[in-house]
Order: structure tokens, then C-alpha cells, then sequence
């Protein structure tokens, strides 16, 4: 199974559990219903907050590659003198 099947068949899943709430096929208190009512938004919004979480500890946990400095670095140079001999710069 597919991991695109697999959210697919949890978002069917949540959105059923969700209609049946709205539906009121189950009886809640009439203080519930506005949050059910916003529960896809709850949700979108925890995904963003999730996302810029990752994101975040990505970029913190991200390590430094001296070696691939020093090459960047003399790339730059060799970069700047072909530059220079065309007379870019």
C-alpha cells in the first residue's frame, strides 16, 4: 500500500468520524458543536504549525561541512579571477 493510499484512506476515515459529528447522529452537548464545526480548520492549522516545527529543528540540527566550505569557497575564487580575465569585474 501506497503511503498516498494509505493518508488518503485516513483522511476519508477523519472526514467520515467528522460528518458524523456534524450530522449530530451521535448526541453532544450544543456547546460542542462550534468546535466540530471548525475541526478542519484545528487541523490545517496544527499541519502549519507542524510543518514550520520541522522546518525550524531541521535548520538547528543542521550540521556545518567544513570540506564542502573550502570548496565552495575556492569555486568562488576561481570564479571571481575567470571573471576578472574576461573583464566582467
Amino acid at each position: 500500500m501506497s503511503h498516498l493510499t494509505r493518508y488518503g484512506l485516513r483522511l476519508v476515515a477523519c472526514g467520515a468520524v467528522w460528518l458524523v459529528l456534524l450530522q449530530d447522529w451521535l448526541p453532544l452537548p450544543e456547546s460542542w458543536r462550534s468546535t466540530i464545526l471548525y475541526i478542519p480548520v484545528y487541523a490545517i492549522v496544527m499541519l502549519g504549525v507542524y510543518a514550520v516545527c520541522s522546518v525550524l529543528y531541521g535548520v538547528a540540527t543542521f550540521n556545518d561541512c567544513p570540506l564542502a566550505q573550502s570548496e565552495l569557497m575556492k569555486e568562488v575564487q576561481e570564479a571571481k579571477e575567470d571573471l576578472k580575465a574576461r573583464g566582467v569585474i
